[in-house]
């Protein structure tokens, strides 16, 4: 694979996003180091941080290929190019997997982008009254 294209199912997508809630271990198995899922999303450096300005050309955190939407910086999310998602959010024990597709993405981006992420906390929200 170069650049992209990932192909896979909606449920192998899922569980590649429980993989990584579970910090690499896959039913007792610990298959991807946990140090190595811990630091793939986090920001190290200024122009990865969330709304970085002049420094990023995102508005978006971003890992080693996870994004980071913004405040709060608890949840993550693999971002396809027409708004497919793996959506992670370790606080409330939720992932979401969409692999439907948008055509208009490049028109409504950043609108689109925000939406999703604002559908998936709320799902994830309602999932746990005390968040």
């Amino acid at each position: 694979m170069a650049l992209g294209g990932l192909n896979a199912t909606l449920r192998d997508y899922a569980k590649f996003g429980l993989l990584y809630l579970n910090k690499g271990n896959w039913e007792g198995q610990q298959v991807v180091p946990e140090e190595w899922v811990s630091a793939s999303h986090v920001m190290d450096a200024p122009h990865l941080q969330p709304e970085a300005g002049d420094l990023s050309s995102n508005t978006w955190g971003y890992g080693y290929q996870w994004w980071v939407p913004g405040f709060p910086d608890t949840d993550f999310t693999a971002a396809g190019v027409y708004n497919q998602y793996i959506y992670v959010d370790p606080l409330s024990n939720v992932v979401i997997a969409k692999t439907s597709s948008n055509h208009r993405f490049t028109a409504e981006k950043e609108y689109s982008k925000a939406a999703h992420v604002a559908m998936f906390r709320a799902i994830a929200k309602a999932t746990n009254s005390d968040l």
